[in-house]
C-alpha cells in the first residue's frame, strides 16, 4: 500500500494521473446544462447532466467570449474540452473551450410543453386569481417537516404578528414523492376548511431538484383550490409551473411569511389612525348639525309663528300678482303675434285675390291652364272666379309675342 503521506500529495497525484490520460485531456460530452451562474470575473460556472449523472463545468470568459451561443438552464449542448482537478477544493470539474447548442434539454423540453397546455387551457389567467385575505386567522403551509424553511416561515410570521395559528401539512419537497405529497396537502385543507391561506414552500436547489413542482397535478390541485394558495419555490430567479398557477408568487419562503400577514405594528398604527379619522369626521358632523340647530333655534317661526306666516302670505301674494302680470303681457304679446300672423295669410289667401277682379282657367280636370299651348280651339274650360265658375269654349287663341298679339 502506498502512502501519500498528505491530502495535498494525493489530489496532486490525482490530478496528474488525470491530465496525462489522453482520453480526457480532450473530448467532447452532450448534455443538458443546470445551475448556470457568471462571476464578476465573467467565468461561467455551470453542471451539465443527463438522466442519471452530473458533472461541475466552467468556461473562463477568454472562451465564453468567443462563444456563438448564449448559454441558458435546460439547453441541451455539446462541450469540448478537457477535464481538470482542482487540488486546493478537491474538486473534479470539466472546462470546456467550447459549446454548441442542441436545442433544448429534455427537463426544458418538458417544461414548455406543460407550460404551454396548461395557459391554453386558462390555468395562468388573472380572472382566476384568488384574493388573498387580509386578516387570515389560521395559515395553512405545505413543506417538509424538518428544514429551515418551516422554521422561517414560523418564525417571520410570528415575529409580525402572534396572534395567528399556522397549520404544518409535511410533505416532500423533492423526488418522486413530491407531487402526491404536495397535492394531499392542498386537498386536506381544501377538504377540512380550517385555514383562510395556503403556503406551498420549499428551499433553494439546482433546477432538477425544483422540478417537481413543474408537475401537472400539482397545478390542477392549485387550480382547484377553494382557499387562496401562495407559492414559494427556491429563490427569487427560479420560477416552476406552480408558480404561474398559485393566486400569488412569492420570491422566497420567507418572502411568503411577510406577505401573507401584516405586522402587528403596522396594523395597530392603521386601527389607530382610522380610529382617529373617525373621531374627526364624527366630530365634524356633530359640529355641523349643532349649527343647523342652532339656526332652526333661532329661527323667527318658532318665536312668532303668526307674524312668519303674514311673511310668507305677503311673499305669496306678491308672487300672485307678479305672475298676474306676466301672464298678462305674455297673453298679450301672443294675441298680437297670432294677428299679425292672419294678416299674412289672408294676404297670401288666393279667395281674396279672386275678389280683387282676378280669375284663373283650369281645364276639364281641374288642372290650371298656366300658358295658350296647354289649349286648342274647341277645349272647354272653367273659369273660375270669386263667386262661381263659368264654363267657357275656345274660340280664338292670341299668342303674345314681340310685345304685340298674332291671332290664331
Amino acid at each position: 500500500m502506498y502512502d501519500f503521506e498528505s491530502v495535498s500529495r494525493l489530489n496532486g497525484y490525482i490530478k496528474q494521473s488525470l491530465q496525462d490520460n489522453p482520453y480526457l485531456a480532450s473530448f467532447s460530452v452532450v448534455g443538458e446544462i443546470s445551475q448556470y451562474t457568471v462571476s464578476a470575473r465573467d467565468h461561467a460556472y455551470f453542471s451539465l447532466k443527463d438522466e442519471q449523472s452530473v458533472i461541475n463545468c466552467v468556461i473562463f470568459s477568454r472562451a465564453r467570449n468567443q462563444l456563438k451561443i448564449t448559454p441558458e438552464i435546460g439547453m441541451k449542448v455539446k462541450i469540448y474540452g478537457s477535464v481538470d482537478f482542482y487540488t486546493t477544493g478537491g474538486k473534479l470539474q470539466v472546462i470546456a473551450e467550447n459549446i454548441e447548442n442542441l436545442g433544448d434539454g429534455d427537463l426544458h423540453e418538458q417544461f414548455n410543453k406543460l407550460f404551454k397546455k396548461l395557459q391554453d387551457e386558462g390555468l395562468f389567467d388573472s380572472s382566476h386569481k384568488k384574493t388573498i385575505p387580509v386578516l387570515p386567522v389560521r395559515i395553512g403551509v405545505v413543506t417538509s417537516g424538518s428544514g429551515k424553511v418551516i422554521s422561517d416561515i414560523v418564525n417571520t410570521i410570528r415575529k409580525r404578528n402572534p396572534h395567528h395559528d399556522i397549520l404544518l401539512y409535511p410533505a416532500s419537497v423533492q423526488g418522486a414523492e413530491c407531487p402526491p405529497e404536495v397535492i394531499a396537502g392542498i386537498k386536506y385543507f381544501n377538504d377540512e376548511k380550517n385555514v383562510d391561506v395556503i403556503i406551498v414552500a420549499r428551499g433553494g436547489g439546482s433546477y432538477e431538484e425544483l422540478f417537481c413542482f413543474n408537475d401537472e397535478g400539482i397545478a390542477r390541485a392549485v387550480y382547484a383550490s377553494e382557499i387562496p394558495v401562495i407559492s414559494a419555490i427556491g429563490h427569487e430567479p427560479d420560477y416552476t409551473i406552480i408558480d404561474f398557477v398559485a393566486d400569488v408568487r412569492a420570491a422566497t419562503p420567507t418572502a411568503a411569511g411577510e406577505m401573507v400577514i401584516a405586522s402587528y405594528a403596522d396594523q395597530k398604527k392603521e386601527i389607530d389612525n382610522q380610529a382617529l379619522n373617525l373621531d374627526i369626521a364624527i366630530n365634524q358632523y356633530v359640529d355641523i348639525r349643532r349649527k343647523a340647530l342652532d339656526v332652526y333655534k333661532n329661527h323667527k317661526a318658532l318665536h312668532s309663528p303668526a307674524f312668519y306666516a303674514q311673511e310668507q302670505q305677503a311673499v305669496v301674494r306678491e308672487l300672485k300678482t307678479r305672475l298676474e302680470s306676466f301672464s298678462g303681457r305674455y297673453m298679450e304679446q301672443k294675441i298680437a303675434e297670432v294677428s299679425e300672423v292672419k294678416v299674412r295669410l289672408d294676404a297670401l289667401n288666393p279667395g281674396n285675390v279672386l275678389k280683387r277682379g282676378y280669375s284663373y282657367v283650369c281645364d276639364g280636370n281641374g288642372n290650371a291652364v298656366e300658358s295658350v299651348e296647354k289649349v286648342k280651339r274647341g277645349d272647354m274650360v272653367n273659369i273660375v272666379l270669386s263667386d262661381g265658375t263659368l264654363l267657357s269654349e275656345i274660340k280664338d287663341i292670341e299668342h303674345k309675342q314681340d310685345g304685340g298679339n298674332n291671332n290664331v
